[in-house]
């Protein structure tokens, strides 16, 4: 189901690269009928409120720093794996991440085992970006504990 969420993104942000369509537009967005309309809808206003959160910080962050990637070393390639990195390569030039994110993921795979790293992984990853999920708290999080909690 993730990676079938994330062939709806890679797919909405590619037809929006090729027609050049304004975010404002759902309507002129025309996807094969393979889709789920409720996942591409989904995709596109994730896509959309990032879009939105990367204007707002791109104006207070200067065009020099916004603009490049980190190249990773050959160690770091190989440690992930080069169709991993292909992979992730592809989302960076498409638009699906910015260079902080792609370096954020790129981080995140050097913590995993080498044997262990697969597209579900950076497909998880990637969700994580647009879901926000690093803002959760998960449960049983020390964020959740009030001052009148004790912990045994």
């Amino acid at each position: 189901m993730i990676s079938k969420i994330v062939d709806v993104l890679v797919k909405v942000r590619e037809k929006i690269n090729e027609e050049n369509i304004k975010e404002e537009n759902l309507e002129n967005l025309k996807l094969e009928k393979l889709y789920n309309q409720n996942i591409v809808a989904a995709a596109y206003s994730w896509i959309y409120e990032k879009n939105q959160l990367e204007r707002a910080v791109s104006k207070t962050i200067p065009l020099h720093q916004r603009k490049g990637i980190r190249i990773p070393s050959d160690e770091e390639i190989r440690a992930i794996g080069i169709k991993n990195y292909d992979y992730l390569f592809h989302f960076y030039n498409i638009g699906l991440l910015t260079y902080l994110e792609f370096d954020y993921i790129l981080d995140e795979l050097k913590l995993l085992p080498i044997e262990s790293i697969h597209l579900d992984q950076i497909n998880v990853l990637l969700l994580s970006l647009y879901l926000n999920l690093e803002k959760l708290s998960l449960p049983g999080s020390r964020l959740m504990l009030h001052s009148s909690d004790t912990i045994n």
